[in-house]
């Protein structure tokens, strides 16, 4: 097939599941950056796209994403050092709160959030991205049996934060 072709089905089959992993870890405002920045990745590097290119471009997305927050942070720390140097350096702006949900989807959140990062990244992974053990191995740069015993064990902390949260409610309850 040819290259131009074999990437526009690469890009029309995928773009939206990259763009929706996008969403989930940065501001709609720069999901569409991110998109743009795998697929141009993934022009230039059209021979090393495998036969399953799922895995493969959420591991670049997740590469992206991981240089714009390592950009925005040093950004964010060049502009605290102005503030201090002036008065009138402008505000650090602040990510776009999340849309509100029911208290079940707030208990997950709150479950979630306690977790380390790399297991709440490997649980959005599979929950949400709806990845198969061996596409988020993928990603993650692991080996898929290790990343299936790091499933279980993030699992089961997600279930033990889960059950505190509930013995929390209770005590508040009898309170």
């Amino acid at each position: 097939m040819e290259p131009r072709a074999q990437f526009e089905e690469l890009y029309r089959a995928y773009a939206d599941r990259v763009h929706a992993y996008a969403l989930r870890r940065t501001a709609p405002s720069a999901a569409d950056d991110v998109v743009a920045e795998v697929f141009l990745i993934a022009w230039r590097r059209l021979d090393q796209v495998p036969d399953e290119p799922l895995g493969w471009l959420l591991g670049v997305a997740r590469r992206v994403l991981a240089n714009r927050r390592r950009s925005d942070s040093r950004a964010a720390g060049l502009r605290e050092r102005l503030a201090r140097e002036s008065s009138a350096a402008a505000p650090v702006p602040t990510p776009e709160p999340m849309p509100e949900a029911g208290d079940r989807d707030d208990r997950v959140r709150r479950a979630l959030a306690g977790l380390n990062e790399r297991d709440r990244e490997l649980l959005l992974l599979i929950a949400w991205e709806g990845l198969r053990v061996h596409e988020a191995a993928q990603v993650l740069g692991v080996r898929s049996n290790t990343l299936a015993v790091r499933l279980h064990r993030a699992r089961q902390r997600l279930a033990d934060a889960l059950a505190a949260q509930d013995i929390e409610t209770e005590m508040e309850v009898r309170r």
